[in-house]
Formats: C-alpha cells, structure tokens, sequence
C-alpha cells in the first residue's frame, strides 16, 4: 500500500509519516510539499491513498481535488485531506468533490489512528 502525504511544510510531512506509520508500519510513505508536485508524484507512483493539505503555495488542496476529479474521474485512489480549516462550508466542498474524509490540523496519535482504521476500512471495502 503506498500513501502520499502533500503538505507544504516538511515539519508536518515527518510527523504525519511518523504518526501513521505507528499505525500502518507496512504501507509505502510518499511526499510532496504541494499540490501539483503531488499531482506529479500520483500520476507516477498510483498511490492508495492520499493525505492532502488545503493550504498550499503553487496548486492547493482544492485545485488539486478539481485536478484529480477531472482528469482522474475513475481512479481507486482515495483522498483525505488534513487540514487546520475548520470551516463547515470548506468540509463540505472537499467532500463534494471527492475525498473520503476530513481531519482536523494538528494531526495526533488519537486522529492518526483514526486515519490508520479508516485507511484499512476503505483498503479491504
């Protein structure tokens, strides 16, 4: 299983990787610091899943979401996106355009293992 984490901070790319992988030891960790080198890096590896960040310089969250959608309409890879936005209109938006979940910024044990569970739910659905 291969997992890519886009974020535009590298801080926040180990401990994400760091966290999940307390969970998930066996899946395969990825990187990007924003949204079109993850578009990049997806349209190469396939990943599984991705956990993406919404406030990004170059191509954001949500222009990676419509990127994803329009060009990738059919693809198995599923998004989560882990963001500190906590608006209720924004939850809404990226679900409506495709990801599988919505977690809350600053990401801890408790919300890895959730992310972790929800990965081996949707991995085995």
């Amino acid at each position: 299983m291969k997992i890519l984490v886009i974020d535009d901070s590298s801080l926040y790319q180990k401990i994400h990787v760091k966290l999940l992988k307390t969970h998930l030891k066996e899946a395969e960790y990825l990187t990007a610091s924003n949204g079109w080198e993850g578009y990049q890096i997806f349209e190469k590896e396939e990943p599984d899943f991705i956990i993406l960040d919404l406030l990004m310089p170059v191509m954001n969250g949500i222009e990676f979401l419509k990127l994803f959608r329009d060009k990738h309409p059919n693809s198995t890879t599923r998004i989560i996106v882990l963001s500190a936005d906590v608006q209720r209109m924004v939850k809404e938006e990226v679900m409506e355009m495709g990801a599988v979940g919505f977690v809350h910024k600053p990401l801890t044990e408790e919300r890895a293992r959730e992310i972790a569970d929800d990965i081996r739910r949707l991995s085995h659905a």
